[in-house]
């Protein structure tokens, strides 16, 4: 069991140092924090719930504060800004110790390095289940900030890297009946890749009329952008990005090669719309950052999701998503 005093000793051991633009940072009441003048700053929260978001005994500590970090790191970049400073409170459990508190924060010391973030504060409490809770502090200048409005009849809708890995990791993860369990596949789930230099990139270049992180499935989140907002879109499913080891494993759980793909979640791919003209900035974005873009569908007028079969044939897909509290 986890002594709160001697933890937020530790912490303040292990994080107190000089960062640029924390002009005070862990031990007070509150962190003080400089932005560049006349930014937007970006705030987001993000928690992670034993047993909702993961199972303790699959993840290690250090893997656990990562992808907490990079899930939330993640909001911030698909709204075409950087995140700057994290803070992080922890509900723990009776079954953690202080090994476990020193692993969990060598994983927030190494995504402060990954992602270009200060862990500035948080809090500590105890919890029937462990969770973390992340806020992000980032900033974006007011004329490049991307929003999930701004999809026009007639954008392309692009989707970056493959879709459904994580997702397909995660159902690995937990069939013990499953023998020969896809490494590169469970890796997607535990170690998640933010987009943040491609959100950026298309922030600068003023590419994206709207953008949004997968985190709930392509279907979900792709009505966030354009149902929500008064349009539409139609999807191609043969156009749907899915990587080999995908492919390869899919079969093992559903009989829909697409199911995963499409309302899986937590893929942190980013999901975007662009205007036609500017398929040739795209895809020199996609060279430039060695990342995978691939433009599934079209935004419509009316304010349906269609799902296009090979044969040319609109489909229905039952599962949306992840939807909180339905689930």
């Amino acid at each position: 069991m986890i002594d709160e005093l001697s933890a937020l000793k530790s912490i303040e051991e292990r994080f107190h140092r000089a960062s640029k633009g924390v002009e005070l940072g862990i031990g007070d009441d509150a962190a003080a924090v400089k932005f560049h003048s006349g930014n937007l700053v970006l705030s987001t929260t993000d928690t992670q719930v034993e047993d909702v978001h993961f199972v303790k005994s699959q993840i290690t500590p250090q893997q656990l504060a990562r992808k907490a970090v990079a899930v939330s790191v993640s909001d911030v970049g698909a709204m075409g800004g950087v995140p700057r400073f994290i803070l992080a409170s922890v509900g723990f459990s009776r079954s953690e110790d202080k090994e476990f508190l020193d692993k969990l924060i060598t994983g927030f010391i190494n995504s402060e390095q990954e992602f270009g973030v200060d862990l500035i504060g948080g809090n500590l409490s105890s919890s029937e289940k462990l969770f973390i809770d992340i806020t992000v502090l980032g900033e974006v200048e007011s004329e490049l900030m991307v929003k999930r409005s701004g999809a026009n009849p007639g954008d392309s809708v692009y989707v970056s890297g493959t879709l459904g890995d994580s997702a397909l990791g995660l159902k690995m993860l937990l069939n013990d009946q499953i023998r020969n369990k896809n490494e590169i596949l469970i890796q997607k789930h535990l170690h998640p890749l933010p987009r943040l230099a491609l959100g950026r990139e298309l922030a600068l270049k003023k590419i994206a009329t709207s953008m949004i992180d997968i985190s709930d499935g392509l279907l979900l989140d792709l009505e966030r952008v354009t149902v929500n907002k008064g349009s539409g879109a139609k999807i191609e499913l043969s156009k749907i990005p899915t990587s080999k080891e995908y492919d390869e494993c899919i079969d093992q759980f559903t009989d829909n090669s697409y199911e995963l793909a499409i309302s899986g979640g937590e893929d942190y791919e980013l999901l975007f719309t662009s205007p036609e003209e500017r398929s040739e900035d795209i895809r020199k974005i996609s060279r430039d950052l060695n990342i995978k873009i691939t433009e599934i569908g079209k935004v419509t007028r009316d304010s349906n999701i269609d799902l296009i079969n090979i044969d040319g044939k609109i489909t229905t897909n039952k599962q949306r998503g992840f939807v909180h509290f339905n689930n």
